[in-house]
């Protein structure tokens, strides 16, 4: 029999995978709550479903190390984005100019927070008068941050929950990732 590491090392590995257990879970077909108490030491758990999480968590692991594409390799480097005194009505113009659906809200290298269209399309539906309004106070969550050398599958997990990721070099914001870079790489 191979030698397993023990059940702290497989939340280790997981986690640093960036996967969640209820993921992982449905990608083996095992609940949640089992891989739960696998992590917790508090399952002791067949060899073969422990042996089954290792080896696709390990597997996992290789893929990403394998893959030759880096955030720098993908990203668009001009980034379209505004200012935290920049209006609604502003952002709605610069988007509608570049045709866009989401802009940081950046200044002096600082990420504030981001917009977009749909949030600004929830809040005019109920009230025009907010195209008068900062952009600011209506912004949402900043784009994540990445360093130019992150690993495409990574990021393309980040754009899960996200709309674009911004890529940072030396402390520099140098480009912006969004699921269309991902749609170019499939067309090469």
């Amino acid at each position: 029999m191979e030698a397993l590491p023990d059940s702290s090392q497989i939340k280790i590995l997981r986690k640093s995978l960036n996967i969640s257990q209820k993921e992982l879970g449905e990608r083996l077909s095992i609940s949640q709550s089992t891989i739960s108490r696998i992590e917790n030491g508090t399952m002791d758990p067949p060899y073969s479903k422990f042996k089954l999480i290792y080896e696709f968590l390990e597997n996992e692991r290789m893929a990403r190390k394998r893959s030759i594409k880096h955030a720098i390799d993908i990203l668009t480097p001009e980034i379209i984005f505004i200012n935290p005194h920049s209006t609604v009505k502003e952002t709605v113009e610069l988007m509608t100019k570049y045709n866009i659906s989401q802009v940081p809200i950046l200044e002096n290298q600082q990420n504030y927070g981001s917009i977009t269209s749909k949030r600004i399309q929830k809040y005019i539906t109920d009230d025009p008068v907010i195209l008068n309004l900062k952009v600011t106070d209506i912004k949402e969550l900043p784009f994540p941050e990445v360093e130019k050398n992150w690993n495409v599958k990574d990021i393309s997990s980040l754009l899960i929950s996200y709309p674009a990721v911004l890529v940072k070099e030396d402390k520099k914001f140098i480009g912006i990732i969004t699921d269309a870079n991902f749609l170019k790489l499939t067309s090469k």
